[in-house]
């Protein structure tokens, strides 16, 4: 069978994923697929996914929360959502919580959400999931330490991680959700029929039912100053990252309405 062009969907945990999968089974039915590890921390190189997609002909979309960047093959489609730091850490307290079965669900479990972001900040084994962790996701940060527990990004994983999204033309912003599924939509479905992008929304809290500005300011106030501020600047790269994903949207938001 000949291989077909392939959106792969780079499933960042917290950030929107599961509702692009919703849009995704929808559009493909049975020709989407998930590519995962053995467990939650095999994280998987392009040449594995690859090796994948040759052994898996047929499907035209594929998610994967352990898949790591560059893209498989030159004419994949990749999809990435970046979220606000502080908005990310909250949903994924609270999906932790919800879910005892997660890694290192304790932490969230036996503490309220100050004292969680105080466990991230003493760097506890797991605590990488809230650290700059969407740098380490599209960076070699992933790899450097040998184990992605122990993976700490840098600046220049963030130099790194932009010009990967500079090369993909395009980042979703989950705070900007429908706009980015807009811009996703008229730039991929020329390339890939069948596909039907929408505004599903799948595991949202009470909270993120608020405005994003509303819901900054009332984790701030429930942190404190002292630990808002120390809990961005451990995030300093990943916020950075966050302004450059809006910049690319906007960018591409502008290209797709003046086409």
């Amino acid at each position: 069978m000949t291989r077909v062009t392939t959106l792969i969907h780079y499933h960042i945990f917290k950030n929107a994923g599961s509702s692009v999968d919703a849009s995704l089974r929808r559009s493909f039915g049975e020709r989407w697929g998930s590519f995962e590890g053995q467990h939650a921390h095999d994280i998987q190189s392009a040449e594995q996914l690859r090796r994948f997609m040759l052994a898996n002909p047929g499907y035209r979309a594929i998610s994967s929360h352990l898949a790591r960047p560059p893209l498989p093959f030159d004419d994949s489609l990749p999809v990435v959502f970046i979220r606000h730091p502080l908005l990310r850490a909250y949903s994924v307290y609270l999906f932790t919580r919800r879910d005892p079965q997660q890694p290192f669900a304790e932490a969230a479990i036996n503490n309220g959400f100050a004292d969680y972001i105080r466990w991230a900040l003493r760097e506890e084994p797991g605590s990488i999931v809230i650290r700059d962790y969407q740098v380490v996701h599209l960076s070699s940060a992933s790899w450097r330490c040998g184990h992605i527990l122990d993976a700490c990004a840098n600046e220049a994983d963030l130099a790194e991680a932009c010009a990967l999204l500079d090369g993909w033309g395009m980042a979703g912003v989950v705070e900007q959700y429908e706009r980015s599924i807009d811009a996703y939509q008229a730039l991929y479905a020329p390339l890939l029929p069948g596909l039907e992008l929408a505004y599903d929304c799948e595991n949202v809290s009470p909270i993120e039912r608020t405005t994003p500005a509303a819901q900054l300011d009332q984790l701030e106030a429930l942190l404190g100053s002292d630990l808002h501020a120390r809990f961005m600047a451990s995030n300093a790269l990943d916020l950075a990252l966050y302004h450059h994903a809006c910049a690319l949207l906007d960018h591409a938001t502008a290209t797709t309405r003046a086409a």
